[in-house]
Formats: structure tokens, C-alpha cells, sequence
């Protein structure tokens, strides 16, 4: 009877331990929303030069073979940004200095954007 008590008990412990091992070890692999600060630069369709710079996780200047566009809103969530004003640009963070772009307006073209 005894060592049936005293592995139940050993049981109800290490239960008790495992059963909060979830939830503390869920909350250690949150992810926070991906940081987008910085210059972004990159080639539409490998020719056309951009530069997107970001503040805050807001698109605060975008610039198209060096000439300033209108930014529009931006819309970040997680691995990705979006902004555009009469065009959209989608950036998704592939890497944490590295993202993918897609540009759509009367076409569409991609680019892979570098943080600076």
C-alpha cells in the first residue's frame, strides 16, 4: 500500500509539473510582430531600382529609379507589410534582413529587397 501511495504521489507531481510545461513553454515561443525599421532597396524585376524606408512599421518614403512616390497607407501584420497609393506593394520577410516583394499596379513585378 505504501509504495502505491508514494507512486501516486510521484505521478500527481510530475503530472502537475508537465501539465504547466505548455502553457509557459507557448508563451516563450510567441512571436512578436517582425520589425520592418529600416532602408529596404532592391531591383523590380531585376532592373528598376527601389528603396522603401520604414519607421515605427510604416512606410514613411518609397522611392521608384530615385524618384519619390506617394506612400498611401501601410499595413503590417507579422512577416508582412503592405502600402501603396494608386499602386500596392506587398513585402514579405523572408529572412530577418532579406524580403520578397510583389508590385502591382498597370503590370506586376518582383523584387528581393535588402535591409541596409
Amino acid at each position: 500500500m505504501r509504495i502505491s501511495a508514494l507512486m501516486l504521489s510521484v505521478a500527481l507531481a510530475t503530472t502537475s509539473v508537465f501539465a504547466t510545461q505548455p502553457a509557459s513553454f507557448a508563451a516563450s515561443k510567441k512571436t512578436a510582430a517582425a520589425s520592418w525599421d529600416g532602408t529596404w532597396s532592391g531591383k523590380w524585376g531585376g532592373k528598376a531600382s527601389g528603396k522603401v524606408t520604414i519607421k515605427n512599421n510604416k512606410v514613411t518614403s518609397y522611392y521608384f529609379q530615385g524618384r519619390a512616390q506617394r506612400v498611401g497607407g501601410t499595413e503590417a501584420s507579422g512577416k508582412t507589410i503592405r502600402f501603396g497609393s494608386g499602386y500596392s506593394v506587398t513585402m514579405t520577410m523572408v529572412g530577418e534582413n532579406s524580403a520578397s516583394a510583389v508590385w502591382k499596379g498597370d503590370g506586376t513585378a518582383q523584387a528581393s529587397m535588402t535591409r541596409r
